[in-house]
């Protein structure tokens, strides 16, 4: 686990603690930074995948830390949705990310989650290595691995056995929880069929000799693929720190649509030097996301899903799965 936080000066906590005797008390050990009440430890968790970009370009740009040098903030790459959701549910992540299908899931089953910043679109594609895999009828009895059950890919995988093969269900036995980087060297070295996945390893894949034999948008069109949550605890108890999170995704985002090679710079030191910077930022080009912080097609997630009994309850509109600084982006 990386940590990066600054020492606070003494005098500089005089200072801030005069500067906010005329603002309202903030329980538990908070501090301030431009009149921004917030928490004193922030633990942050995501997943592998560039997917993740606008929130790696935070840790490597020490953004948070800067605004807020009184919070000490630590970042964690868990394996699953499920383990992020995980975490939030035990109080040791107040920011996780993930995808849509975790999310809803959780959602429904009354954990307090919502997002606070959506990250992306992705086409999320389902790869194999062995040739005679030409179709999703050729996966039954195959071995598909994917992060989780409840993952996006479980609920992608779910929508491509429905419409091709008449159940919803019909390839659930095959299901194997493998995180990205494990399953794409199963998939490569033959221990699994087929890998339900997302950049950078389906262009890993396919340029190692897999193809695509699906991909999520022809079964669900353009949609979200991964957000950034907390509860409504936390955000009623840090309402402005959450609406500067929001933005500071926002900045993030504006940064990788506008200046990819820089992104990719910061992507190649946060992973330790390697795969290189002119590789990350192949990667970006061709890895079928879009950057932005308007959820799309939310409800039709939702909508399926219930359908095949994967959530009990609809939202009543895609509003419910998120926070207010997001209400604004023309969502679905």
């Amino acid at each position: 686990m990386k940590r990066h936080f600054r020492p606070v000066l003494l005098a500089s906590v005089v200072l801030a603690g005069l500067v906010a005797l005329a603002a309202t008390a903030t329980a538990g050990g908070t501090h301030a930074h431009a009149s921004i009440p917030a928490p004193s430890k922030v633990t942050i968790a995501y997943q592998p995948g560039i997917g993740y970009a606008p929130l790696i370009v935070l840790k490597a740009q020490h953004t948070l830390e800067t605004q807020f040098p009184g919070t000490t903030f630590s970042w964690l790459v868990l394996s699953s949705g499920a383990a992020v959701t995980n975490g939030i549910i035990s109080g040791d992540v107040q920011i996780g990310a993930g995808g849509v299908g975790p999310l809803i899931i959780a959602w429904d089953a009354g954990v307090d989650v919502k997002t606070i910043a959506p990250l992306d679109w992705g086409d999320l594609w389902l790869m194999a290595k062995d040739p005679a895999i030409k179709t999703i009828a050729d996966l039954k009895g195959k071995k598909i691995a994917m992060p989780g059950t409840t993952s996006i890919q479980a609920v992608v995988l779910r929508r491509m056995a429905q419409v091709k093969l008449g159940d919803a269900h019909a390839l659930d036995s095959g299901i194997i929880a493998m995180d990205h980087p494990v399953a794409m060297q199963a998939l490569l070295t033959g221990q699994i069929d087929a890998h339900l996945t997302s950049a950078p390893y389906q262009l890993q894949e396919k340029v190692r000799g897999a193809h695509v034999v699906a991909r999520s948008y022809q079964y669900f069109g353009a949609h979200s693929f991964l957000g950034a949550w907390e509860t409504s605890k936390f955000y009623a108890q840090y309402p402005a720190f959450s609406q500067k999170f929001y933005t500071d995704v926002q900045t993030a985002i504006a940064l990788i649509n506008k200046n990819p090679t820089q992104v990719s710079h910061l992507l190649q030191s946060d992973s330790g030097g390697i795969p290189s910077w002119r590789q990350y930022k192949q990667w970006l080009a061709a890895s079928g996301l879009t950057f932005t912080t308007r959820p799309l097609g939310m409800m039709r997630f939702a909508n399926f899903m219930n359908k095949i009994g994967l959530i009990k309850k609809m939202p009543a509109s895609w509003q419910d799965l998120v926070f207010p600084p997001v209400y604004g982006t023309k969502g679905s």
